[in-house]
């Protein structure tokens, strides 16, 4: 009986959202409507539930904001493809892409060696006691297989030559389907050599060139009809999506883990007011960054994937005037690489924590510099193996010589810190993007912005 009048409450929820959307509400009011109202249902399902209710729940009213976040990671290759490419096409994009490149990349890595450093600092002051957590036996081996697996010696570890190796494509259309690890640094990989030959034949063969751009452009504006048509349906798999994250959310492992859940979202908050400051330095003020990018952001923590928020942070990014070349090679990079939030702040907190069990005061410069270093070579290492939060964190761990095993008792929180972390990781490609502007002289101030909306109008 239960089950069936939540089913009914969902319906009415979703119709009273599609009757706001009628009503002509505002996109990022019904999505923040949305994601309270997910909260609120959550909460209460959650009191009421038995286990055998919250899956069958879960399985149902999951199916919308489940098949919405597949939508939006199927389009998402294209997309990147077609971006990448573009940069070659379009002629307002005159630097040279080797530069761009070499500085967002550069840029990501950086920060997650600093989002590393400020993550260790936090985790030092929070002053957790790693010596007072219990390792279970189940803790244990999850950390130990991970580190078994990723670690010199293991099925998936790679040296630095070898994951450099592996970012390249054998088969590019295999990366399109995005089953590699590293398949989106792949897709920008083919994109970069077809934008390279355009160039070359673009003066002596500008019949076939200009072909070749007229093709990608309407194949540009397809792919975006899509992702808008996809996005128009946000609201109501945001509430999906919240609802069935709230209810399957065992809170009493947050509660036994409270100390180390607020120290992490502490870190991101200061990262994240560290990306908003540099963000403003580049020309975009914090309002209209905030009013531009809070729906995508939203996004991103709900769902937690970098992936599934890419189309949204593309075309968010050309609403801050930022060039397609440049967003789309950071927002596709920042996937893969420089997660400041999964592979630095998050390690650096854990690594704090376990220093001091072994006696490092984690905050001795030699120490700190040292592992914040790591922490950003283990960024980009982790680019060719896919990994997450935990596989970065246990091979910092690992580097620096400090036991593993306290990964595996935050594991039981990490689905609700990786929701934050995905925001900052997200965050930190937004930051690539503005700083490679400022780089490159390009201008992202409202008043350049307003100028060009007047000219192509």
């Amino acid at each position: 009986m239960l089950i069936a009048i939540s089913f009914i409450i969902v319906a009415a929820i979703i119709y009273d959202l599609l009757y706001l959307k009628s009503r002509k509400v505002a996109f990022s009011k019904r999505l923040v409507l949305a994601l309270v109202l997910g909260i609120i249902l959550g909460l209460i399902l959650n009191q009421f539930f038995s286990a055998s209710e919250r899956m069958l729940f879960s399985d149902w009213v999951g199916i919308l904001g489940g098949i919405y976040v597949k939508l939006l990671q199927m389009i998402a290759m294209p997309l990147v493809f077609v971006c990448v490419v573009l940069a070659f096409t379009k002629v307002e994009i005159k630097t040279n892409v080797a530069k761009l490149g070499a500085t967002i990349v550069g840029n990501l890595i950086g920060f997650a060696g600093f989002a590393g450093i400020i993550g260790i600092i936090t985790g030092y002051f929070a002053n957790i006691d790693g010596s007072g957590f219990t390792i279970s036996k189940t803790a244990l081996s999850t950390a130990n297989e991970l580190r078994d697996s990723y670690v010199a010696g293991g099925e998936n570890a790679l040296s630095l030559p070898q994951k450099i190796i592996a970012i390249f494509p054998s088969n590019p259309f295999y990366d399109l389907t995005g089953q590699r690890p590293s398949a989106t640094l792949g897709v920008v990989i083919f994109a970069l050599f077809l934008g390279v030959a355009f160039l070359k034949i673009k003066d002596r063969k500008p019949e076939a060139a200009g072909f070749f751009k007229q093709m990608m452009d309407s194949i540009y504006e397809i792919i975006m009809s899509v992702v808008r048509l996809f996005l128009s349906f946000a609201p109501y798999a945001v509430f999906t999506i919240m609802t069935t994250t709230v209810v399957n959310n065992d809170f009493s492992a947050v509660w036994k883990l409270a100390k180390f859940f607020v120290a992490c979202y502490v870190a991101m908050a200061i990262v994240f007011a560290i990306q908003i400051l540099i963000i403003a330095l580049c020309g975009i003020s914090p309002a209209r960054y905030i009013k531009r990018a809070f729906s995508v952001l939203s996004f991103a923590f709900i769902t937690a994937s970098s992936a599934g928020s890419m189309a949204m942070n593309l075309e968010m990014q050309e609403d801050l005037n930022i060039p397609k070349g440049i967003s789309s090679l950071s927002a596709s990079f920042a996937t893969s690489m420089g997660m400041c939030g999964c592979a630095g702040l998050y390690p650096g907190i854990i690594i704090a924590i376990v220093a001091q069990t072994q006696g490092i005061n984690p905050l001795s410069p030699q120490f700190l510099l040292y592992a914040g270093f790591i922490i950003a070579m283990t960024s980009f290492g982790i680019a060719g193996t896919g990994g997450g939060g935990s596989v970065a964190t246990i091979i910092s761990l690992s580097a620096l010589g400090l036991p593993v095993g306290l990964v595996g008792v935050f594991i039981a929180i990490e689905p609700l810190v990786d929701m934050g972390r995905t925001v900052v990781n997200l965050n930190g490609g937004v930051v690539a993007s503005a700083v490679t502007c400022k780089v490159s002289g390009i201008d992202l101030s409202e008043k350049n912005s307003e100028s060009i909306a007047t000219e192509n109008n």
